[in-house]
C-alpha cells in the first residue's frame, strides 16, 4: 500500500481534497507539498503545534487529546512550562508502527521519524546503502555500559522479524516516556543498564521484493525473476531470501565460508549464495564493522522460523541462552550441519567469540503472515528483554 493511501485512512479522508478541506489547507485537489507534509506527519504519529502566549501544555494536550506528560517527554520539557512561540511535537494516542499493515523499507522511514519524535533519547543512522540504493537503518537508545547489538531481517522472506523489532522498539520508547515495564523489569532501569543497537532489516532490499512493494515493471524485479527462473521449486518473489543481487547475506560472512561455498548455491539467485567472496556486500560488510567497532557484550539475530535458539556454544554465556528459551518456549539448540557456516551469528563467535544467537522466531512456512505478529510479539518481547539485562 502506498504511503498516502494508509495515510487518508489514518486522518478518516478519502482523498487530498477531503483531507484540505478537514484541516484548513488551500483546496487544491492535489497532491502539494503543504497536503503531503501534514499526510507524513500524521502517519509518522505526531504533529507540530507552536505555543501560542500564555498557553500551557495541558491545554495543547486537552486540544489534541493526549497526555502533557507525552507532550513534555518528546520536546524535552516535561519539568517545565514550555516558551511562548516554541514549536511542539505532539504525538498523538496511536501506534507508530501497526500491526496489521504490511512492511517495506519504505515504512522504516515513518518508524524512525515517528519514534524520534516522541522519544529524542532515540538515535538513528544510516549503517549502509543496499545495492538497490535502500537505507539500512541502525538504532541507538540507552545509556549503560552493557552493549547489546540486535539484528533483523537477513533473509528477504522474513521480513516479518524487521518489522517485530520495530514494533518492541516502539514499546521501548513509550516504556522510557511513561516511566513503564518491559516483561517486568523497569525501561528507565533497563535503558541506564544498556545501551541498545538495533539493525531491524539488514536486507532491505530483498524485503521489499519478498514483500510485493516492488513494481513488476521495474527493472530491478526483473533482473530478480531472471536469476530466480532455476529455481522453480521456490515461489516467486515471496519465496526470495537474498538480496538484489542474488546474494544470500547469512552465507557472506568469513566464518568457514569456503565450505559454504563448496556446497551451497554456484550462482546468484533466490537464496543459498554465498557471494563471491566474504563480506563483498554492503549490508554485511557494515553490519560486521559496526560489530567490530561495538564489540558489544552479546549479540543476536532474528530470523523465522522453528520456535529454537541457536545457542552461544563454545563462547560461555553464562547461562543467558537458557534464560532465553525458558522466556520464550523456544527450544535452545545448535543449527544443523549444512546450516553453521558463513552466518552473521557464526562469524561472530569465531572471530570476536562474543555471545550471539540466531533466533529462529515462530512456527510455520516461510513467508510467515502478518496475523502471526501478535504471537510473535509475546514470544519474543522476553527474549528481547533478556538480551538486555543480560
Amino acid at each position: 500500500m502506498d504511503w498516502k493511501e494508509l495515510a487518508l485512512g489514518r486522518v478518516g479522508c478519502g482523498s487530498p481534497e477531503q483531507v484540505q478541506r478537514k484541516f484548513g489547507l488551500p483546496e487544491t485537489g492535489q497532491w502539494d507539498p503543504e497536503t503531503c507534509r501534514l499526510l507524513w506527519s500524521r502517519l509518522a504519529g505526531y504533529v507540530w503545534h507552536r505555543l501560542e502566549p500564555g498557553q500551557t501544555l495541558y491545554q495543547v494536550a486537552r486540544r489534541y487529546g493526549v497526555s502533557a506528560r507525552a507532550i513534555g517527554a518528546a520536546n524535552g520539557c516535561a519539568k517545565r512550562e514550555p516558551l511562548p512561540g516554541q514549536l511542539l511535537a505532539v504525538p498523538l494516542e496511536y501506534p507508530v508502527v501497526p500491526w496489521e499493515e504490511g512492511f517495506s523499507s519504505q515504512w522504516q522511514e515513518v518508524f524512525r521519524e515517528g519514534l524520534q519524535a516522541r522519544c529524542p533519547q532515540l538515535e538513528a543512522w544510516p549503517l549502509a546503502v543496499s545495492g538497490g540504493g535502500r537505507r539500512v537503518w541502525c538504532l541507538r537508545l540507552g545509556t549503560g555500559e552493557r552493549r547489546v547489538l540486535l539484528t533483523a531481517g537477513h533473509h528477504g522472506n522474513e521480513w516479518i522479524t524487521g518489522l517485530l523489532l520495530w514494533r518492541i522498539l516502539e514499546d521501548c520508547c513509550d516504556g522510557l516516556r511513561d516511566d513503564g515495564y518491559l516483561s517486568g523489569l523497569p525501561c528507565r532501569q533497563l535503558f541506564r543498564r544498556t545501551t541498545l543497537y538495533l539493525v531491524p532489516l539488514v536486507n532491505p532490499d530483498g524485503a521489499d521484493l519478498a514483500a510485493g512493494a516492488i513494481d513488476p515493471e521495474r527493472a530491478e524485479y526483473r533482473c530478480a525473476a531472471e536469476m530466480a527462473a532455476h529455481r522453480r521449486d521456490l515461489p516467486f518473489p515471496a519465496g526470495w531470501k537474498a538480496n538484489l543481487r542474488g546474494v544470500d547475506l547469512n552465507l557472506n560472512y568469513p566464518a568457514r565460508w569456503e565450505q559454504a561455498r563448496a556446497r551451497k548455491e554456484p550462482q546468484p539467485g533466490p537464496r543459498d549464495y554465498p557471494g563471491s567472496a566474504p563480506l563483498d556486500q554492503p549490508e554485511t560488510a557494515a553490519l560486521a564493522q559496526l560489530t567490530r567497532r561495538l564489540q558489544p557484550h552479546a549479540v543476536a539475530a532474528w530470523h523465522t522460523q522453528g520456535g529454537e535458539i541457536y545457542g552461544a556454544e563454545p563462547v560461555p554465556d553464562g547461562g543467558l541462552g537458557e534464560k532465553l528459551a525458558a522466556a520464550s518456549g523456544y527450544v535452545l539448540t545448535q543449527p544443523p550441519p549444512e546450516s553453521g557456516d558463513a552466518g552473521y551469528r557464526d562469524w561472530v563467535l569465531q572471530e570476536l567469540r562474543i555471545p550471539a544467537y540466531t533466533i529462529e522466531a515462530g512456527r510455520g512456512e516461510n513467508p510467515l503472515p502478518l496475523s502471526d505478529l501478535p504471537q510473535l510479539y509475546r514470544e519474543n518481547l522476553p527474549i528481547f528483554v533478556h538480551l538486555l539485562w543480560g
